[in-house]
């Protein structure tokens, strides 16, 4: 066990993780952990006045080297609540992703199911280090015992909208926040040539499927009219590009707000191409379809495509979204689609992925002891203060303003009172939680623990 039982949550984007996290933290409280939970940039701020704790990572790539360094210096132990890797591309991309010196530092990785469990096994560092199928917290929220936590945003959702269509954008590489910005970082150990022909490649694949989404949106507007059609851009799109789009079409909403699972309840169905979406809409039972104009095997992730109904034409596509639309028919999965689901995604049923995440935490506890010198500790808090500082100055550039304002879109300012309501809210749905308390250690950091 890890001595000082506490733990340390960090969320990035808060729409898509915080409500997941929260309720992991819960339950990590009730048994009795420290829990701090809040933004990303917060917590690393603060991480040498931290206890010594288990350090929950969103993932394992090469773009978080120099801080799990720092983490593991200050005596932290890190696991990875893998986030990131539930529809990769390929196994190959998602590998080039990683580096010796971050899996190095990785004690423990708590994985989507056991096709990640496979993928990773091909991994050097990660064949003597445990692998873990536990699902993931956002799956929870779907999940019967947790769901009526949703109601009253699924009720709101509903009372503005009335029946829509839900269409999840997901072309930050064609379309990101920060103009001209396109995100695509492989490991220092991939040859240069080959990275930028996967980063060309891939940013032309999502830019031709970006651009037959936008000539789609009005042909599907006229098609499920008078109903609504909702466009929820990813955290890390610019939305304008879908506000011009949608520009003179009365029934047409963009809308970033909100976690987007009451927004998958709501809908009547889903248009996506390749978004995590449409397997979150497959636990829930909304219909999915799947607008693939282009195809690529290099790029393209199957999972999300293949639990849809997959569409190639634009016109076959709006009259199927057109003849769903009002009928708010959830589906079941069939066989082969079942089958699929729960070969990628653990926790569906029996203990709650927070629940087997502890198990996990508790039964590996020795293992997650991590032992470093006077010297070490130093070294960590000095590179923790250097690198502090270069980031505070370079955040007052005029220049770093678009940097400033994305990490604000992706985590606004949520409030003490607000953090409490959300627990009272997990508690009376699950009537548990009563002996919970939260304190507000700075603005959006918070510690939680067993009264």
């Amino acid at each position: 066990m890890a001595s000082t039982r506490s733990i340390l949550l960090p969320v990035e984007t808060f729409n898509r993780e915080f409500d997941g996290k929260l309720l992991f933290a819960l339950h990590a409280a009730e048994r009795g952990w420290q829990v701090v939970i809040g933004e990303r940039k917060i917590l690393h701020q603060n991480l040498p006045s931290m206890d010594r704790s288990v350090y929950f990572s969103k993932g394992f790539r090469s773009s978080n080297r120099k801080m799990f360094q720092t983490i593991a210096g200050l005596g932290h132990s890190i696991v990875a609540l893998d986030e990131e890797s539930l529809v990769p591309a390929s196994d190959e991309m998602m590998q080039m992703k990683m580096d010796h010196s971050v899996l190095q530092n990785l004690q423990m990785a708590f994985v989507w199911g056991p096709d990640n469990v496979r993928m990773y096994r091909q991994v050097e560092e990660l064949k003597d280090k445990p692998v873990v199928p536990t699902g993931n917290p956002r799956i929870d929220m779907m999940r019967p015992e947790v769901r009526g936590y949703l109601d009253e945003a699924i009720a709101s959702i509903t009372e503005r909208y009335g029946r829509f269509v839900l269409f999840n954008s997901n072309f930050s590489a064609a379309n990101h926040f920060i103009a001209n910005k396109t995100r695509f970082k492989v490991a220092d150990w991939v040859a240069q040539e080959k990275a930028q022909s996967l980063k060309d490649g891939f940013l032309a694949h999502k830019t031709e499927l970006f651009n037959a989404f936008l000539a789609m949106i009005p042909k599907l507007a006229q098609a499920v009219k008078p109903n609504m059609l909702v466009i929820r851009p990813h955290p890390s799109e610019n939305k304008q590009a879908w506000l011009d789009a949608a520009k003179g079409l009365g029934n047409v909403h963009v809308i970033h707000e909100g976690s987007v699972v009451p927004w998958l309840a709501a809908a009547d169905v889903m248009v996506h191409n390749g978004c995590t979406s449409a397997v979150e809409a497959s636990v829930i039972g909304t219909p999915a379809l799947a607008y693939r104009p282009i195809r690529s095997d290099a790029f393209d992730p199957d999972l999300p495509n293949n639990l849809s109904q997959e569409f190639d034409d634009s016109e076959a596509l709006v009259l199927e979204a057109a003849q769903l639309v009002g009928t708010k028919t959830k589906r079941k999965l069939d066989g082969p689609r079942k089958k699929l689901l729960a070969q990628h995604v653990a926790a569906l049923s029996g203990p709650l992925a927070c629940e087997r995440l502890l198990d996990e935490i508790e039964l590996h506890g020795a293992l997650l002891e991590r032992k470093t010198s006077l010297t070490g500790r130093m070294t960590a808090q000095l590179g923790h203060a250097i690198r502090t500082t270069t980031q505070s100055f370079r955040a007052q550039r005029k220049t770093n303003n678009d940097n400033a304002n994305y990490a604000k879109h992706k985590f606004s300012e949520i409030s003490h009172a607000e953090i409490k309501a959300c627990i009272e809210r997990f508690g009376s749905t699950m009537n548990r939680f009563d002996n919970i308390t939260v304190d507000q250690l700075k603005p959006n950091l918070f510690k939680l623990h067993r009264s």
